[in-house]
C-alpha cells in the first residue's frame, strides 16, 4: 500500500517551515512578564504576584500532559492491585512485586530518555 509518485509533493527542505518576517506575534509574549515585572506603578509584590500567575500558566500548559500521564499510571497500578485483591493474597502479592518493579524500571529508565 504506497503511496503513488504522482500524489507525492516535493517541498524545498532548506525552506524554514514559519517565516520569521510574516508570522504574526504569539499573544502569550505580547501580554509579556516583562511588561508586568517592569511596571513601576504597581506594587512590588503585585508585579511579583502577577508575573508568578502568568508564569504558573504558561508552566501548567506544559505541565498538564505529563500529570495526566502521572496519574493514569498510577490509577492503573491501583486498580491492577484492587482486581489482584479480590482473586486471593498470592496473587495481590504478586501483583504488587509486578507494579513495584516496573516503577523502578521506569524510574531508571526517566534519566535515559532526554538527548544531550
Amino acid at each position: 500500500m504506497g503511496v503513488p509518485l504522482e500524489t507525492v509533493e516535493r517541498t524545498d527542505i532548506r525552506r524554514p517551515l514559519v517565516d520569521p518576517a510574516g508570522s504574526e506575534p504569539n499573544p502569550l509574549t505580547d501580554v509579556g512578564l516583562e511588561s508586568v515585572l517592569t511596571e513601576s506603578s504597581l506594587p512590588y509584590w503585585r508585579r511579583v504576584y502577577l508575573g508568578a500567575c502568568i508564569e504558573m500558566k504558561l508552566l501548567f500548559r506544559l505541565a498538564l500532559p505529563a500529570i495526566l500521564v502521572y496519574l493514569v499510571n498510577s490509577g492503573m497500578s491501583i486498580s491492577a492491585r484492587i482486581f489482584a485483591g479480590h482473586i486471593g493474597g498470592k496473587e495481590l502479592a504478586a501483583a504488587s512485586i509486578g507494579n513495584s518493579c516496573f516503577s523502578l524500571v521506569y524510574g531508571l529508565m526517566v534519566p535515559f530518555d532526554f538527548p544531550r
